[in-house]
């Protein structure tokens, strides 16, 4: 096999101090002189102790003191301080599930009780690591700073942001007396199928996993100065079969794996990597035995130390994997491992077995003793060349100073600003309006994004389905009314393990089927798109922290512009009647974008008779839902009757639609009428506006009409031109509403014409203007030439329109009955004229605006 070889990679090369240490004590004879110390460390232990620092174990309990039946039955002990006595561990890992993660001061003590405890059994502190890759594998919880994880940086693209999350990540964890962190991912994966790896690696693409590996190195170690270990030799990105259930098969050629998996290897080894695990995986390419990768001589000694030059300490994944546990007994396996050329041996089933096999093989000469040595002597430069030896503890009064920070907060946050990725974006939903509004966001963890939007003014209604969502919470989600929903998906490709009936694919759907504005978001696998029907609106986060649902609400209210790239490609889901690939839904590198600086408006303008439909019953209920459908934040409403007779109970129409949408209205009478029966109220017949904003202030403008309710109507100025002012992000939006009498005399066209430019002309220039109502009037007509100076017609100037510009029935180019027009300030993005919802002579027309704050 020809591979760049690299000479043995000293690690005094990469010699780092303690940064986070209290005053106290230090090992037995440490020294600055590292192969002395080691020298002499190794000369006086007992084969015992020996066989002890190859082991890296985990104990139940909050302190190193306390008592714990679980340890009892698994060791024979009862105190995690015991557990490291009896069996000279030279490592130690947390979990949360082990008690272990508690709070930074709760691990800060812990980890300072079992250095007490190692240096009093061996003189030798021990090493203590974890698995915080960040993203999906976490183990030390906030107020620990939660960074996005390995496939969100590779959305990112950035080394400069890979180097800070590690730095920063080294910096915290060193400070609770966390010697060894078990990341970064350094595996490619190729297969959107794979169920262990998926989001936890950088990216499909080998360079862009090699530079952001380098980087990462670079961060836990040279500026967090922890251990970094590279995962999972020789390479786990290519497998449809979880390790931890089951042994996979890598069936990469020798090209092939020099080519993917190989290269974010040698990038970290030449970063300086000092640890690396293996994997549990069969890779008959290079080694044909069957034997997984944690048990071949010829991957790890052959490949890993003689070819590539790796002189630092190897680790073994987890020994309680089926992976490993396959082919070899556990008393075995550790003999296999440590002949294959492993130093580190990590959770074996049964330590005390475990323990023993290695002794007596030694004893009898399997194993020889200078064997053991050899990565007694890696393990014991590791644990000096980091600064353990002279500074085992960390000093507890520092921790809140490190851990937690508001800048390392800010940081973390910046990088999942980064990473977020929009795929769709086809009826231009995003960036919603800054609209208060009723958003339903349901699936999996949705407290976090909830938190997040109702801080931006929306009211949220939260269903927790999880990965499984039942029938019943299905149903729940898609009865809920609100005007906006997003669902958060889990590997919801994964019907095997994670949802194996498909039921997140059955809510998105059902929610989809409502038509209704969704938003489909996978806070995980990107792959989760290609299982749902098209989502005309579809983004991914790679996480679901709070930072990840921070960014998720900034791009989707326009706060900053969505720049994440898919790091990997999204095909189509697989079809079982066809072998061949599936073709790619997102391409690598895809990624859309929007101009944060434009804040989006959506205006209505909707005929309140279509409320009454071809039976002539008026019906609030109905009204209600086809305006709630049109999701727009300002409606304009005209032929507004605020009391109906008795087919509604004398309901005030604007009110109780107001009540019903959630929204603010104003009312604007055009004419009073006598009640139909004595000791009733008056009707008023007139324009309404319904807005997602607070009204500042409204105002009834006189205008010159034609009155209906006169036979021999003559031009005079009367109410009915509503105006509503609003404030959004810093900009006065001036709204007007009316229902003008566009005749054919164009003497009474030119009058309505001069006053409606007369009172526009009164707000500041500066101000936005919004027109909405209905005429019976061509829009060429050249009265109207000066209205369309002032104002544009949205439905000519959109980038997009959808149904036609004359409402039903289109029975003349001057039955133009809803319109929406803009001052120029505004830019429209699309105009419409939705579907008819009922019966009726009239349909609304819809408008996309936005302008900069």
């Amino acid at each position: 096999m020809e591979l760049t070889r690299r000479q043995t990679l000293g690690l005094a090369a990469a010699t780092v101090a303690g940064t986070t240490v209290a005053a106290a004590t230090s090992a037995p004879n440490a020294t600055a002189t590292p192969n002395r110390w080691v020298r002499d460390t190794i000369r006086r232990m007992t084969l015992e102790q020996k066989v002890g620092q190859l082991f890296v174990c985990y104990a139940y309990g909050p302190t190193a003191g306390t008592a714990d039946a679980r340890n009892t039955s698994l060791y024979g002990v009862a105190t995690p301080a015991e557990v490291v006595a009896k069996f000279n561990l030279g490592g130690v890992i947390y979990f949360t599930w082990t008690d272990s993660t508690k709070d930074p001061q709760q691990i800060a003590r812990l980890s300072n009780g079992l250095q007490e405890a190692s240096l009093a059994a061996t003189g030798i502190p021990m090493q203590i690591g974890t698995d915080q890759e960040h993203g999906s594998v976490v183990r030390v919880g906030p107020p620990a700073t939660q960074f996005p994880g390995g496939m969100a940086l590779g959305a990112t693209r950035s080394a400069a942001y890979a180097r800070s999350a590690g730095a920063i990540a080294g910096r915290e964890l060193k400070a609770i007396g966390i010697t060894t962190d078990f990341a970064p991912d350094a595996d490619v994966n190729v297969n959107p199928l794979n169920p262990v790896i998926g989001v936890r690696s950088i990216s499909s693409e080998p360079a862009l996993v090699a530079e952001l590996v380098a980087a990462q190195v670079k961060g836990y170690q040279r500026d967090g100065r922890v251990v970094s270990t590279a995962k999972h030799f020789p390479g786990h990105g290519d497998t449809a079969t979880d390790s931890h259930t089951g042994i996979p098969v890598i069936g990469h050629t020798l090209e092939e794996w020099t080519r993917i998996d190989l290269p974010p290897f040698q990038a970290a080894i030449r970063a300086g990597i000092q640890s690396i695990m293996t994997a549990h995986i069969v890779v008959p390419a290079l080694d044909p035995s069957g034997d997984p990768a944690t048990l071949s001589r010829p991957i790890l000694t052959g490949i890993l130390r003689e070819q590539l030059g790796f002189d630092g300490v190897v680790i073994t994944d987890s020994l309680g994997m089926q992976g490993v546990r396959d082919k070899y007994g556990d008393a075995e396996i550790p003999l296999r491992a440590i002949e294959a050329g492993v130093d580190q041996l990590l959770m074996p089933v049964d330590p005390g077995l475990a323990y023993n096999s290695v002794l007596d093989a030694v004893r009898s000469g399997r194993i020889s003793e200078a064997r053991i040595d050899e990565s007694v002597e890696r393990i014991l430069t590791l644990k000096h060349d980091t600064g353990l030896v002279d500074h085992p503890y960390v000093d507890l009064a520092r921790v809140a100073k490190i851990v937690g920070t508001p800048a390392n907060y800010a940081e973390a946050q910046r990088i999942a600003d980064r990473s977020t990725t929009l795929l769709r974006n086809d009826n231009a939903l995003l960036p919603l309006s800054p609209a208060p509004r009723t958003i339903l966001v349901a699936g999996y963890s949705p407290t976090n994004l909830a938190t997040a939007l109702q801080s931006r003014g929306a009211t949220t209604v939260v269903k927790d389905t999880g990965t499984t969502p039942t029938d019943a919470k299905i149903a729940d989600a898609v009865a809920t009314v609100a005007d906006l929903t997003v669902v958060l998906t889990n590997k919801a490709w994964d019907t095997a393990v994670t949802d194996k009936q498909a039921k997140q694919q059955k809510l998105v759907n059902a929610l989809l089927a409502t038509g209704r504005p969704v938003i489909v978001v996978p806070v995980r696998d990107p792959y989760d798109v290609a299982y749902f029907d098209p989502a005309p609106t579809t983004l991914v986060t790679y996480g679901s922290t709070v930072p990840s649902m921070e960014a998720l609400a900034k791009v989707l209210y326009g706060e900053i512009a969505p720049t994440g790239k898919l790091p990997v490609e999204i095909p189509a889901k697989p079809d079982p009647g066809d072998p061949g690939p599936a073709p790619i839904l997102h391409p690598f590198g895809h990624g859309l974008t929007f101009d944060p600086k434009q804040t989006r408006l959506t205006v209505a303008s909707y005929n309140i008779h279509a409320g009454a439909g071809e039976d002539n019953v008026f019906d609030l209920d109905r009204t209600a839902q086809a305006l709630k459908a049109l999701d727009a934040d300002v409606i304009g409403l005209q032929e507004v009757d605020v009391h109906w007779d008795a087919r509604s109970q004398w309901l005030d129409t604007l009110s109780e639609l107001a009540t019903k949408l959630g929204m603010h209205s104003a009312f604007a009478p055009i004419y009073d009428f006598d009640p139909p029966a004595a000791g009733q109220p008056r009707r008023q017949y007139g324009v309404g506006l319904l807005s997602r904003f607070p009204l500042i202030r409204t105002e009834n403008h006189p205008i010159t009409r034609l009155s209906t309710q006169d036979p021999n109507p003559v031009p005079a100025p009367a109410p009915g031109f509503l105006e509503a002012e609003l404030e959004i992000r810093g900009r006065r939006v001036h709204v007007y509403c009316t229902h003008l009498d566009y005749r054919a005399d164009p003497a009474v066209r030119q009058l309505q014409v001069a006053d409606t430019l007369r009172i526009l002309a009164q707000d500041r220039k500066k101000d936005l203007q919004v027109l909405v109502g209905d005429f019976n009037a061509e829009a060429d007509a050249p009265e109207l030439a000066g209205l369309w100076t002032r104002l544009r017609d949205s439905w000519t100037a959109a980038g997009s329109t959808v149904g036609g510009p004359n409402t039903y029935p289109a029975v003349a180019p001057n039955k133009r009955i809803d319109f929406v027009t803009v001052g120029t300030s505004l830019n429209v993005l699309r105009a419409e004229v939705p579907a008819q919802q009922a019966a009726s002579d009239h349909r609304p027309m819809i408008a996309d605006l936005s302008f900069r704050p």
